[in-house]
């Protein structure tokens, strides 16, 4: 049974790897897309990734990298995202307040997940070994900061595709 349990943990890991890369590709290739399709594609991608990584919270830990990426990096990520997502990239956060309105952004969602799981993409991709490491940074920035990016983006897109939108 315990070996039952690690072989489908192992190829969940393996799954999550693959969605991982599949969505820093499509974000890399945006311009090379339908706006329609890839907005449609990463929502169906991103649940699989939440999937996974919210399995492995009672994984052992091991060393977690934290790095800062290049911020001029980020913001160019951001604004060309922004720009080709266009009309549908806001939505409304909370509460409406009318003197307190607060608005997110998908486009800041989509690059804050890019950046931390691309770091742990490159980190296997330099070392095969390495994901363990990478599976606890991505594990450890889920719940210290993307996670919420993570579900703010899910449920935006999810709205966009009920009202038809995508």
């Amino acid at each position: 049974m315990l070996n039952e349990n690690k072989n489908i943990i192992s190829a969940q890991v393996v799954d999550l790897q693959s969605n991982v890369r599949r969505f820093c590709y499509l974000v890399e290739q945006i311009q090379q897309y339908n706006n329609q399709a890839w907005l449609t594609e990463i929502s169906q991608l991103l649940p699989r990734i939440h999937a996974v990584i919210g399995m492995l919270d009672g994984c052992s830990r091991n060393e977690c990298l934290f790095s800062l990426s290049d911020l001029d990096e980020r913001f160019d990520l951001f604004c060309r995202l922004k720009k080709i997502i266009g009309e549908v990239d806001g939505y409304e956060v909370g509460e409406e307040l009318a003197e307190n309105q607060l608005y997110g952004s998908l486009s800041d969602d989509l690059t804050d997940l890019y950046f931390e799981l691309k770091r742990g993409i490159d980190l296997i991709k330099d070392d095969p070994t390495n994901v363990p490491a990478a599976l606890s940074m991505w594990r450890d920035g889920f719940f210290m900061h993307w996670g919420k990016h993570l579900l703010d983006a899910e449920k935006h897109l999810y709205e966009l595709r009920v009202h038809h939108r995508i």
